[in-house]
């Protein structure tokens, strides 16, 4: 039908003179039909099913996703070497937990999560986002704090500190009470906090220690020891028995060797040995004259001060000197084995609680672990 321009002109299209309804109206009244209605609910109430049907059980599920990312995870640390790290999923995020070896594992360990799946995003994606939970090796079977007094009497003080305020204090009282000062660099213990025992710990030993003529000290966890040489048997014996009373939970094993008599000793058990051993080590890299199966001079005289400390162990304690076999010359290994255990053993020859051998994976050329006997 033409309709007269006149009637556009004042009945323009979709008013309400020209339609029995303007088109919202209209769309709005077809939008309401109980048919329509009825039918857009059920259309809604199957994507809703659908949806929930899909996430909750599906192949895009939550459980599913975390399952995949966690396995794909799992995989990337394991191609990467880091058996120390364990990951879990919350949703698409990450989390990592196991304890690093040292800084540049952990941060390796936590890039290789995040790019282990492609990201993309939430729902579609990948891992979206890493939560570090690791903590450092040495928390875990407690961080060591050493300090060694030098020639010039001057003490060098290594390892971990709780906290700031402790490691500061230490610094202090070390170079007040030692003649040649301190040289101290002291690590601090991620996520440490304030310990007034641990600090109390500490000085102790190393007040002890400066009243020697040499020696040195370690406090790994709760077990503390010093190693040295006393100018006269009065100062051994007091020295040791200032030990005697530690910062509880704290407690410390000693081995003090007077000029011109028998060493007072003070070791209770195999943990008390194993620190005692620890101390004994020294600060320098054990290891064997440029392919050759001696020592170095200063290994020698390590390995002999280790023999005479552990000869004051409890008849429980078993010490196991580990050689690291990297030489591809198998008469080379054993003649090294042959020289260390000469040294280790020439206060208690042929000590059946000692056993040098050969290890195919270690990091140091010469390493030593402590373990109650059997039987």
């Amino acid at each position: 039908m033409l309709f007269p321009l006149w009637t556009l002109a004042f009945n323009p299209p979709f008013s309400g003179d020209f339609w029995p309804h303007s088109l919202d109206d209209f769309m709005l009244d077809l939008a309401m039909t109980p048919r329509i209605r009825k039918t857009l609910l059920m259309a809604a109430g199957i994507l809703v099913l659908a949806a929930i049907v899909l996430f909750s059980f599906g192949p895009f599920s939550v459980g599913a996703i975390e399952s995949r990312l966690a396995t794909g995870a799992r995989e990337a640390l394991d191609a990467r070497g880091h058996d120390w790290a364990s990951v879990r999923m919350d949703g698409q995020r990450a989390i990592v937990t196991g304890a690093a070896p040292d800084n540049e594992s952990r941060e390796d360990a936590l890039a290789t999560v995040l790019a282990s799946t492609w990201s993309g995003g939430l729902v579609a994606g990948g891992v979206t986002r890493v939560s570090d939970e690791t903590i450092e090796a040495r928390l875990q079977s407690g961080f060591v704090f050493r300090a060694d007094v030098a020639i010039n009497g001057r003490v060098l003080i290594r390892g971990d500190a709780t906290d700031a305020g402790a490691r500061d204090a230490i610094a202090r009282y070390a170079d007040a009470n030692f003649p040649g000062g301190a040289d101290t660099d002291l690590t601090l213990v991620p996520g440490g906090s304030s310990s007034p025992d641990w600090e109390e710990a500490a000085k102790r030993l190393l007040g002890q220690l400066a009243r020697l003529d040499r020696g040195a000290v370690v406090l790994r966890g709760e077990q503390g020891a010093l190693v040295g040489e006393a100018p006269n048997p009065q100062i051994a014996q007091s020295v040791s028995q200032a030990l005697e009373t530690m910062p509880v939970p704290f407690r410390a094993a000693s081995v003090i060797t007077p000029s011109g008599a028998p060493a007072e000793v003070r070791v209770a058990d195999v943990e008390a040995c194993s620190a005692v051993i620890l101390a004994a080590q020294g600060t320098e890299t054990l290891r064997f004259e440029r392919a050759g199966a001696t020592p170095s001079p200063f290994t020698s005289v390590a390995l002999r001060r280790i023999g005479r400390m552990f000869a004051t162990c409890p008849d429980t304690a078993g010490l196991t000197v580990s050689i690291r076999s990297d030489t591809g010359d198998a008469a080379l290994d054993e003649a090294r084995v042959a020289a260390v255990a000469a040294l280790v053993t020439n206060i208690s020859a042929e000590d059946p609680r000692i056993a040098v051998v050969l290890a195919d994976r270690q990091d140091d050329a010469i390493s030593f672990a402590i373990a109650t006997l059997e039987g």
